[in-house]
């Protein structure tokens, strides 16, 4: 037991937010047991590093197995608490605020961490609802020897070498690919398009986002599609950088209208219906087109992000996604399609 001490943290697995699935809850724990080793992720200086991207990306894959949602919390071990674990603590402490003064000493202890709107919603302040699956709360993971950060002001920073310091990052403006440092942005509403080079280790942005309300105006809902786009120079590649493209939509929150604005509210989660396709091109192979159909999925009584994961695959975008679907809840059952042309 005490040689699988360090993966004990992605063993132990929280599943606060759905109750669907239970037996696949269970084979995901036995997958991560049997296809990792005890040296696979470990803590370093309180982010998780993992041995390398191929241990990352099948952890991550089985992360999301189940459709893409993920009930899954990583729990706090090791010195190591996810993003998503600390976001989902403050949105508890949020959600029972009911005076002034108390939500003026909740934005002095918190603003740094968490985006507080003007409407008083919460939202991430950095990163992804996938990335905040495996970064700490200074938006931090070491993926072999490249070390990731996901900064307060939109970008991702990756580079090869010791841990630096937020000075240091703030000094880092662009890729110098030299000295094994890249620079994203992490885009809104930027399209990855078919035939366009990937710069760096990742890159990631928000394609589409929709805001529903119900019927009287007291609940809403917001949904995401997003695209990630990562390098691959492993020989599976013949050592040549062909991308793998993983596409993933996620049901931020419902918002109920209460003290002072927009707070995160417990709900059920829907989707049904979702058929979205691209096509992608992986040399010699011949253009491959990809096919997501989801004909009905329900998450029960949670609060933040859920992910629905469209799945990934190596190779260059022959054509972008495209397709509708719904995306609903508890509180706004009437959400028109999400479509993509």
């Amino acid at each position: 037991m005490k040689k699988n001490k360090n993966l004990g943290l992605l063993i132990l697995l929280s599943f606060s937010m759905i109750s669907l699935f239970s037996c696949k809850k269970d084979a995901n724990r036995e997958d991560v047991a049997k296809k990792t080793s005890s040296n696979a992720v470990t803590v370093e200086n309180g982010y998780l590093k993992f041995r390398d991207q191929k241990t990352f990306d099948s952890l991550i894959n089985i992360l999301l197995k189940a459709n893409g949602t993920h009930p899954l919390v990583i729990k706090n071990s090791e010195g190591f608490k996810s993003y998503k674990e600390f976001y989902l603590e403050v949105e508890k402490e949020f959600s029972n605020l009911n005076d002034d003064l108390s939500f003026k000493k909740f934005q002095t202890k918190y603003s740094g961490l968490v985006e507080i709107k003007a409407d008083s919603s919460i939202s991430y302040k950095f990163g992804t609802p996938l990335s905040a699956l495996f970064t700490n709360i200074n938006g931090e993971v070491k993926i072999g020897d490249m070390m990731i950060v996901y900064n307060k002001k939109g970008k991702i920073i990756s580079y090869v070498g010791q841990k630096k310091s937020e000075l240091e990052l703030e000094n880092i403006k662009k890729t110098d690919s030299s000295k094994n440092i890249y620079v994203q942005n992490l885009s809104i509403k930027n399209r990855i398009l078919a035939g366009t080079p990937v710069n760096g280790p990742t890159s990631t942005s928000v394609i589409s986002s929709q805001l529903y309300y119900n019927e009287d105006g007291k609940r809403r809902l917001f949904v995401d599609l997003w695209a990630d786009s990562t390098p691959r120079t492993d020989s599976e590649t013949n050592n040549n950088i062909t991308p793998i493209i993983r596409y993933y939509f996620t049901s931020r929150q419902e918002l109920k209208r209460t003290f002072g604005g927009w707070r995160t509210n417990e709900t059920d989660y829907y989707f049904s219906n979702l058929n979205y396709n691209y096509s992608i091109a992986n040399p010699p192979m011949l253009t491959e087109n990809i096919n997501f159909n989801l004909p009905y999925y329900s998450v029960g009584s949670a609060t933040g992000p859920i992910i629905v994961d469209l799945g990934s695959k190596v190779g260059y975008l022959m054509s972008t996604l495209k397709g509708a679907g719904r995306f609903y809840s508890g509180g706004v059952p009437n959400a028109p399609l999400f479509s993509i042309n």
